[in-house]
């Protein structure tokens, strides 16, 4: 445990050092150890979430996320936005395709079952009045 805390403690400097996003998942990640380790160690993981709500309550930081999201949307081409709207569109249609073959087969897999059950309720009778 005394390893993975160590780990834990020196990602958080470098992130800090870096001036990176804090949060117990980039701590974890940085320090690669699992997801939710952190939880171990109440003392950093309060020292965590502590830089982290002072990194969101920063006013420095407001808007750096939408404005990422906002350039990568720019950079990719309208040719390959309308080919990607296309796609999206023959997909939805295979799927809305393959969801009526389901219930087609559904209802045939319910239509086979209760044949099968009066099958086996009339031949049940039979094989009683044979017994010697």
């Amino acid at each position: 445990m005394a390893a993975v805390g160590a780990k834990l403690e020196k990602a958080f400097k470098e992130l800090v050092k870096e001036g990176k996003k804090i949060s117990p998942f980039a701590v974890e990640k940085r320090a690669g150890v699992s997801n939710g380790s952190l939880k171990n160690h109440p003392v950093l993981l309060e020292m965590v979430l502590a830089k982290k709500e002072e990194y969101l309550t920063d006013p420095k930081n407001v808007g750096k996320v939408k404005a990422k999201a906002n350039k990568s949307k720019a950079q990719v081409s309208s040719d390959k936005y309308q080919e990607a709207l296309k796609q999206n569109e023959r997909l939805k249609a295979k799927n809305e395709q393959l969801e009526s073959e389901q219930k087609v087969m559904a209802d045939k897999v319910a239509q086979m079952t209760w044949e099968l059950h009066r099958y086996k309720s009339k031949t049940s009778k039979n094989v009683h009045d044979l017994k010697v």
